[in-house]
C-alpha cells in the first residue's frame, strides 16, 4: 500500500507542478453517503463527530453543502447526523434506498428506492428536491437512462452530477485501516496522498472543461461523507480558497447553461457530467 501511496502522490505532484495556472472558478461542495460512510465500522457517535467536523470546516468557508442520504442507513440513532447536517443549513438530498447500481435495477425497482428514501428524508427535504445516483451509474441504454429521468421527473427530483469526479473513498479505506492500527506515519502519509489526489483531479477536470466546453464552468465537486473528510476538508478547502475559488451552492452552479447541455453518454461508467456531454470517459 505505501509504494501505491508513494507512486500516487508522485503523479499528482508532478502533475501539480507542470499545471499551467487557469481561472480560478466557482464549486459546489456536495458529499454523499450521508448519515456517514462505513456504518458497520462507525458508531452513531463517531458518525455524529464526523458530520459536526465537517460542519465545522464548511461553516469556516462559508460553504452551503449538499448531502445525499442512503435511505437504508438512517436508523433511529445514526439520524441525528443527518439532522446535525441539515441544521448546520446544508441541503440535503437523496441516494436512493440501498446504494444500488442503477444498471441492476428496472425501472420499478428505481422507483420504489427513490420514493423510500424519499419517505425516509422527509423531515428534511424543503423546496430543493436532488438526487444523486449511486456510482455516478445513470444508465447503460438510453432506454434505461429515459425511464430513470422519467421516474426523478414524476417525483418532482433534479438529478445533480459532478464535475469533478473523485476517489477520495478510496483513500479513505486505507486512512481509516491506518488509524485501527495506530499507525500515524502512514495516516499522515495518506492524508497528503488524498489532499494531493483532490488537487490533481480539480486541475484535470478544469482543464477538461475548457478543452471540451471551451470555458469555465461551475464546477460540484464530489466528496462523501467519512472519516479522512472529517479530518482534512478545512485544508481541502483552504487550498481552494487560496486559489480563488468561490464557493456556491448546487441550484446556484446548476443555473449555468452547461448543466442543460445533452448527455451523450450512455454505458456502465460513472462520469463527470464534462465527460457525459463529451459521450466519452476522458482517460
Amino acid at each position: 500500500m505505501l509504494s501505491h501511496l508513494a507512486r500516487a502522490l508522485a503523479a499528482c505532484l508532478a502533475l501539480l507542478s507542470t499545471a499551467l495556472p487557469t481561472a480560478a472558478c466557482e464549486i459546489a461542495i456536495t458529499l454523499d453517503d450521508l448519515p456517514y460512510v462505513m456504518p458497520s465500522r462507525t458508531s452513531p457517535s463517531e458518525g455524529l463527530a464526523q458530520v459536526r467536523a465537517v460542519n465545522e470546516a464548511l461553516a469556516a468557508h462559508g460553504v452551503e453543502a449538499t448531502g445525499f442520504a442512503v435511505g437504508g442507513q438512517i436508523g433511529w440513532r445514526s439520524r441525528r447526523a443527518v439532522a446535525a447536517f441539515a441544521e448546520a443549513g446544508h441541503t440535503v438530498g437523496n441516494h436512493s434506498w440501498s446504494h444500488p447500481d442503477y444498471g441492476t435495477l428496472t425501472p420499478e425497482q428505481f422507483c420504489d428506492e427513490t420514493q423510500r428514501t424519499d419517505e425516509a428524508l422527509s423531515r428534511w427535504i424543503g423546496e430543493s428536491r436532488l438526487y444523486r445516483f449511486p456510482f455516478l451509474r445513470e444508465g447503460e441504454t438510453a432506454v434505461a437512462k429515459a425511464a430513470a429521468d422519467e421516474v426523478l421527473a414524476e417525483l418532482g427530483y433534479v438529478n445533480v452530477p459532478v464535475t469533478i469526479d473523485t476517489d477520495d473513498w478510496r483513500y479513505n479505506a486505507d486512512y481509516i485501516d491506518a488509524l485501527d492500527r495506530g499507525d500515524e506515519a502512514t495516516t499522515a502519509e495518506i492524508a497528503e496522498a488524498y489532499l494531493a489526489h483532490m488537487r490533481e483531479r480539480t486541475l484535470h477536470f478544469e482543464a477538461l472543461a475548457e478543452e471540451a466546453i471551451g470555458r469555465e464552468v461551475p464546477h460540484i465537486l464530489l466528496l462523501h461523507m467519512n472519516r479522512i473528510n472529517a479530518d482534512h476538508l478545512g485544508a481541502l478547502l483552504d487550498w481552494y480558497a487560496a486559489e480563488g475559488w468561490t464557493f456556491v451552492t448546487v441550484e446556484e452552479a446548476m443555473r449555468d447553461p452547461f448543466y442543460a447541455m445533452p448527455d451523450l453518454y450512455a454505458g456502465p461508467r460513472g462520469l463527470s457530467q464534462i465527460e457525459r456531454v463529451m459521450g466519452r470517459p476522458s482517460e
